[in-house]
């Protein structure tokens, strides 16, 4: 019985002992709170407060799992911060360091941590070297001076860094700094001179590679600082700045995600959320492409059913109007109930303006779409103006033609929305602007009124270069 009791004892005192237990030792540190916190995308959030336990002392102590990656201990009140690494191995392990002198730190315990740091010195030591050396080289070759025995000195310190950057990546004992290292290692592509464009070669070479060094289905990487900015680069630098370019690249992106759950959760979420809200004309496609091809695909199992039912409705409305779809044709109504339908309207452009008499931004933006009626009317481009009012409230919009000028449209309403131009045209505030060629496809959308006229002629030389 007592040797039961001793075994039970020991399983419980076995489970109460913390997972982690991270200590620090700040000298010259007077506040007595640290801030943990760690890298997530383009922010940096707080972990958790630690509190002194006695001057400079403080312990990070958890039984749950802390997520591996790169983590700041931010020093109060001035929110200064030193770096640390965080790996499933090893979960003891102490930081000792002077709040005076933050560049002498040091970690027993812990060998990620500490290969890391010497590196970091390393690097700190050996650059003001190269940058002399390569600025020297840089003014001799001004001159007829030798300048091979500084190039040799800069190969040294090369191979150096290569070294040590290739013993840091091969070992097993240190994974979050052989991630960091090896994410931030420079590639260079090959030789295409010989190619006919050789900057398109290059380029398309450079992209294509642009994560080898990346470890995209590491779940390290998502709490590290260089992720979220690789791929920010990715988007907005090595894609063209079209929606099926940029769906394309999130396509490549997520994939590789893909292996590591969390990682492409994050991103897949970030991606939805930041498109969805996104006011850059035509990026609603990227939205849709999200939605169709990942949650409607059962591609986002954390989303609940309700939720995904409204990301899916939403993505229903809004495809029909995308840029380069074909509008759908309507039917409504002018003042003395004559059918108006917009397939049998002459134009070589058309303005399909929906506004209403009450909303506030109608208002204010309405003269420049008088004024842009009455400049471009007789060049082929008519404003097909439908007020979005029903019932006994259509009257009003026609009060408001007369009263503000607005004669020179093709005015119209639908009293009973027999047209469902409002579901048609995902119209659920107003003014909403499309403008479509005389084969009905929509050329842009969501324009303000006071852009209108240097929208229309840079529609006017696009066509005008594809002729």
């Amino acid at each position: 019985m007592r040797l039961g009791f001793t075994i039970l004892f020991i399983c419980v005192v076995a489970s109460l002992k913390a997972q982690y237990n991270i200590g620090f030792k700040i000298d010259n540190y007077d506040s007595d709170t640290l801030v943990i916190g760690y890298y997530m995308m383009d922010k940096q959030l707080v972990y958790d407060s630690l509190y002194a336990e006695e001057k400079g002392k403080f312990t990070l102590k958890t039984d749950e799992d802390i997520p591996q990656g790169v983590y700041l201990a931010l020093f109060q009140p001035d929110q200064t911060f030193m770096q640390f690494l965080i790996n499933d191995r090893e979960k003891d392990f102490r930081v000792i360091l002077d709040f005076d002198d933050l560049s002498k730190i040091k970690f027993k315990g812990s060998k990620d941590n500490k290969v890391f740091q010497e590196y970091v010195d390393f690097l700190g030591k050996v650059r003001p070297e190269a940058e002399l050396l390569k600025d020297t080289i840089g003014k001799l070759r001004t001159t007829t001076d030798d300048v091979s025995e500084f190039e040799q000195a800069l190969e040294l310190i090369d191979a150096k860094v290569e070294a040590k950057q290739k013993a840091i990546i091969e070992s097993e004992d240190n994974p979050i700094a052989s991630l960091l290292v090896k994410a931030n290692l420079p590639f260079e592509a090959k030789d295409f001179d010989d190619y006919e464009n050789p900057a398109m070669a290059r380029y398309l070479w450079y992209k294509k590679h642009y994560f080898d060094n990346i470890e995209m289905d590491n779940p390290a990487s998502l709490r590290t600082p260089f992720l979220f900015e690789r791929i920010n680069y990715y988007l907005t630098k090595l894609t063209p700045n079209h929606p099926d370019s940029i769906a394309i690249s999130l396509d490549t992106i997520l994939n590789m995600l893909d292996p590591q759950p969390e990682n492409y959760k994050y991103y897949l979420s970030h991606f939805l959320n930041d498109y969805a809200s996104s006011k850059i004309v035509g990026y609603d496609a990227i939205y849709v492409h999200l939605v169709d091809n990942y949650y409607a695909q059962g591609r986002a199992p954390w989303i609940d059913e309700e939720n995904l039912a409204r990301l899916i409705d939403n993505a229903n409305k809004i495809r029909p109007v995308l840029i380069g779809k074909i509008a759908e044709d309507i039917t409504v109504y002018d003042e003395q109930n004559n059918p108006i339908t917009l397939s049998e309207i002459d134009y070589e452009y058309l303005v399909l303006l929906f506004w209403s008499p009450d909303c506030p931004h109608c208002k204010k933006t309405m003269p420049y779409f008088i004024e842009f009626d009455k400049k471009w009317r007789d060049k082929g481009v008519r404003t097909f103006a439908i007020c979005s009012k029903h019932k006994d409230k259509v009257n009003d919009c026609w009060e408001y033609v007369k009263e503000k000028d607005m004669l020179g449209f093709i005015n119209g309403a639908d009293k009973y929305h027999r047209s469902r131009f409002k579901i048609k045209y995902n119209v659920q505030s107003t003014p909403k602007i499309f403008i479509l060629n005389k084969d009905r496809e929509i050329l842009m959308k969501n324009v303000g009124g006071e852009q209108l006229e240097k929208v229309m002629e840079e529609i006017l030389r696009i066509e005008h270069t594809n002729r």
